[in-house]
């Protein structure tokens, strides 16, 4: 038997040699007494003294034991089932932070029938927690969806063909006419007209086999009602029924056909780096690819075979649909302690679904192909997500070596101004967080002080008040503020950080550059930095002018837009009370019948005579007053 670690305390070491030979699960727990980790087996002493041995493996969390382990506690369990649903309802319960947690922060979307009432309910649902695998959840779900957009759209398409009603029962039992919905084609209307239970509860089975992927039965019967239907002469019912076909089909063009032996199954992948990967659930119905959850982990060193259990567990006992099948490939269950392990799972399943549940790892064959299929998936996910990731750091590190700024720059903020002939003056902040826009974080300003006309002292006056909001409220500030502006707005806010005393905080101005006809050159972006005589010049395709274009292009846009609210509120109206012989009532009237200032000023003086109150006077200084104003107005300047 290989050797032991030896412990730090001897306590831990008889109780590693006093464990039992039976199935149970285990608690390791901290130095605090909470436990850290949380795993079931079928030999308690094998398994708990498995992380102890002097060889053989290197994970960074049995690493970590020697210094973090304070005690271990074991639950003996009749059978190795028994272990599993154990196992699952205490890491529920304590949360160890080296066991799997793959919940999604929304949670997915599940489609449920409910159950216990003569005309059953549809609804979609966050999956719902089923702790006990045993208990009569009400009603039969589906999923869950990883995506919401198909969750809603298959849902909108049961909703549509089969009819069944999504209201409340309190709703459904006071209501005394069809509501809105059965208007639309979307509801049988129950609540308020006689239909037979039986009927209902055939649409009911029709919705539980299409969602279940025996969608081809109920094309098949809707044909055969629709070919009745047109004998009968009922061609209006029988347009109806081509309908809903026509609709599960769209829905279902561009699901694969899979797997030639046309089964229900679950296939798992998974690629793991470290203590991050990803793992991935395709879901395989009648052979068809319906679709595929991908749930990415990071900071988890729990052993594959633990890995794997743990999801499946959480994943199956939170509510999605368990096929006949589920297929493990291979990589799933490196360095499990017992091919048996497969077989607790499956009687777990078994109980969940009340069925037959096979779990199994295929060795060759077709079953083989989709294991390995699953296992690609996994890793490109995996890669596709590593590689965002790390473009988004590759990015602000190369923007810190560029400007050689003195901290790295998590948190942009750029100033933008806009203003038209010194009225309407506002300024606006972007916001940039690990590159990305973070639009809650944008705000604006109305310049209250600063000289209407000097882009430098509207400059002054915005990051004056943005400072000292977070100086007197202790906000977190920015790491870098860029300047929409060239070097006179930088030296100027540069004297207002020396005031305010400002020195944690990057400060740069970016000036577009502008093309020149001289020998087909363009002038490059121009990066204005404190102590620095000479611009800093940045290629148009360069990772650094991508993130700080993104977030100049962000401020400027949210200048503007609140720069055009601000005008659309008094400029457009109070145009034309300044017109002599219009008031508030026929500027309403003129605004509706043309329905902007713009169709107003195109109107020739024969239209704007048309409507009441307008005389042709009137009419003719409308329009000229009008066209003056049309000639004379400036554009709008950024600021820049």
């Amino acid at each position: 038997m290989p050797a032991l670690v030896p412990l730090r305390d001897q306590r831990l070491q008889d109780l590693l040699d006093g464990l039992p030979l039976r199935p149970g699960v285990y608690l390791m727990k901290g130095l605090d007494g909470t436990p850290i980790y949380i795993g079931k087996a079928k030999n308690l002493r094998s398994r708990v003294r498995s992380y102890f041995r002097a060889s053989g493996d290197d994970r960074a969390f049995i690493s970590r034991l020697e210094t973090e382990l304070g005690d271990i506690e074991v639950v003996v369990t009749p059978t190795e089932k028994d272990a599993l649903i154990l196992e699952r309802k205490l890491i529920q319960m304590h949360g160890p932070c080296y066991n799997v947690s793959l919940t999604d922060d929304k949670n997915f979307l599940s489609i449920r029938i409910g159950t216990g009432h003569p005309y059953p309910r549809l609804l979609m649902q966050r999956r719902r927690p089923r702790v006990d695998p045993a208990a009569d959840a009400p009603g039969r779900w589906f999923g869950p969806y990883t995506s919401s957009a198909s969750a809603r759209q298959t849902f909108r398409l049961i909703q549509s063909t089969m009819g069944l009603r999504t209201c409340t029962d309190a709703v459904f039992s006071s209501r005394s006419r069809p509501c809105l919905l059965h208007q639309m084609g979307r509801c049988l209307g129950m609540c308020a007209q006689s239909l037979a239970t039986t009927v209902y509860a055939q649409r009911v089975e029709q919705a539980v086999q299409f969602l279940g992927g025996r969608w081809e039965e109920m094309v098949d019967e809707l044909s055969e009602k629709m070919k009745a239907a047109s004998a009968a002469l009922q061609f209006e019912e029988a347009a109806r029924l081509r309908d809903k076909i026509r609709a599960v089909r769209d829905t279902l063009q561009g699901q694969p056909l899979v797997d030639a032996a046309q089964k229900d199954r679950d296939v798992v992948g998974l690629h793991r780096e470290g203590a991050a990967g990803v793992v991935v659930i395709l879901r395989i119905r009648r052979g068809s690819l319906l679709g595929a959850n991908r749930i990415p982990f990071a900071g988890l060193e729990t052993p594959l075979s633990d890995l794997t259990r743990q999801l499946l567990a959480q994943h199956y006992g939170s509510g999605a649909d368990l096929p006949a099948e589920i297929l493990l490939g291979a990589e799933t269950l490196a360095g499990a302690e017992d091919p048996e392990d497969l077989s607790a799972l499956g009687e777990w399943a078994a109980d969940l679904r009340r069925g037959p549940v096979r779990v199994w790892v295929p060795r060759r064959g077709p079953a083989l192909r989709l294991a390995q299929m699953a296992r690609e998936n996994a890793a490109e996910a995996f890669r596709a997500r590593l590689a965002t990731a790390s473009l988004a750091e590759d990015r602000l590190r190369r923007l810190e070596q560029t400007l050689r700024l003195s901290r790295f720059p998590q948190r942009i903020e750029c100033f933008d101004l806009s203003t038209l002939g010194g009225q309407w003056s506002v300024g606006s902040m972007a916001v940039l967080i690990k590159g990305a826009p973070a639009k809650s974080n944008y705000r604006r300003f109305r310049i209250q002080q600063a000289a209407p006309d000097s882009d430098v002292d509207m400059m002054r006056e915005v990051l004056q008040r943005r400072f000292r909001r977070i100086i007197e409220q202790s906000e977190s500030g920015p790491d870098l503020v860029v300047l929409d502006g060239g070097r006179g707005q930088l030296r100027v806010i540069e004297t207002l950080f020396a005031d305010l005393g400002v020195t944690d905080v990057d400060l740069v101005a970016l000036a577009k550059g502008r093309s020149e006809q001289k020998a087909g050159t363009k002038v490059w972006d121009k990066v204005f930095v404190p102590g620095r005589k000479n611009p800093i010049r940045l290629r148009p395709e360069s990772d650094e002018l991508f993130l700080l274009a993104r977030v100049r292009d962000e401020a400027h846009r949210f200048a503007v837009g609140y720069h055009r609210k601000l005008r659309s509120r008094t400029h457009l109206r109070s145009v034309l009370d300044e017109i002599p012989g219009v008031g508030p009532v026929l500027r309403r009237r003129l605004l509706t019948h043309f329905g902007s200032l713009k169709g107003v000023r195109e109107a020739a003086p024969a239209q704007l005579a048309l409507l009441p109150g307008v005389n042709q006077a009137l009419a003719v200084r409308i329009f000229e007053f009008l066209a003056e104003l049309g000639e004379t107005n400036g554009s709008v300047s950024n600021g820049s």
